[in-house]
């Protein structure tokens, strides 16, 4: 009975056009505005800057190229449960520092900037974040 609805959702993700999006999240800090990226299972993706006093939210459109949308969710996949992986510490300035999160099905991987400590799973999400953002630096 309750099988069904979940074998369609899985058969779409299969497919690559549904299932859940994933967005990246910079904190962004006192000096610097942060930014989310959402990235869809189709392949859109959009950019917003996030709102600083008088400036407000900003966002660009993009298409992310095929092969790194189905890296990145392979990868978010096979990250999961995403609150399992390491976090690893790093020294952060209180006016400068900033965090780098992805969010995915409703749980969120440690703090990307702080590097991947030798876990290629962090490793992976990191590269992914980064040519992704890539995509966006480009226009």
């Amino acid at each position: 009975m309750y099988l069904v609805p979940w074998l369609a959702i899985l058969a779409g993700v299969a497919l690559g056009g549904t299932g859940p999006a994933a967005t990246i999240v910079n904190s962004g800090s006192t000096n610097m505005p942060g930014f989310r990226i959402s990235v869809e299972r189709s392949g859109s993706a959009t950019h917003t800057t996030m709102a600083r006093g008088s400036q407000p939210a900003k966002n660009r459109n993009a298409k992310i190229p095929a092969a790194l949308l189905q890296r990145f969710f392979a990868d978010l996949e096979g990250a999961r449960p995403l609150s399992e992986l390491p976090a690893p510490r790093c020294m952060k300035s209180a006016s400068f520092g900033t965090t780098l999160t992805v969010e995915f099905a409703g749980q969120s991987t440690p703090d990307l900037s702080c590097g991947d400590g030798g876990n290629a799973k962090l490793q992976a999400l990191i590269q992914d974040s980064g040519e992704i953002g890539k995509v966006f630096d480009s226009q």
